[in-house]
């Protein structure tokens, strides 16, 4: 399996309609996705709203997981995007996060709000994944993969040997 992790600064909200209209939401964090689109796109302006002379408002991370050689459900992206943010300690970051799940390729599209909750602001300027960085993704999908409760392949492997 080929992974990328590719980081982006964005000014504004707005791509959140567009990817609400593409791509199937999976979860979010100190957000309500249950709230239509403009709603949440809302919610995300008046947290960075707390720092009214910030210009890059969010950080756009697009996580592509391809030539899995399983297929993963739904539950199992959001399990790999959890630890994945729990990892790289964004776990307390207004986010969203859709899928964009394909036979054999995955991609995860999280929009981070930069203003943490206690008015504090994630730096931009060391934005591009690194080592470390994939090295927690690297873990966080080996341990859905290499669940057999996850993993039909191994799961019927072992069927057939029991």
């Amino acid at each position: 399996m080929k992974m990328t992790i590719e980081e982006w600064k964005i000014p504004n909200f707005e791509l959140i309609q567009t990817l609400f209209s593409e791509k199937i939401l999976a979860n979010g964090s100190l957000i309500d996705i249950s709230l239509p689109p403009l709603q949440i796109i809302q919610e995300f302006k008046t947290l960075s709203g707390t720092r009214p002379k910030l210009r890059n408002l969010g950080i756009y991370t697009i996580i592509s997981l391809k030539n899995t050689y399983i297929q993963l459900n739904q539950e199992s992206c959001r399990k790999i995007v959890d630890q994945y943010i729990h990892g790289i300690g964004w776990h307390d970051l207004q986010y969203i996060c859709f899928l964009d799940v394909q036979s054999s390729n995955i991609y995860i599209h999280i929009i981070f709000n930069r203003v943490t909750p206690q008015g504090k602001l994630i730096d931009i300027k060391y934005l591009g994944a690194n080592w470390q960085q994939y090295e927690v993704l690297r873990q966080s999908c080996s341990r859905i993969l290499e669940n057999p409760v996850n993993n039909k392949y191994l799961q019927i492997r072992c069927n057939c040997c029991s």
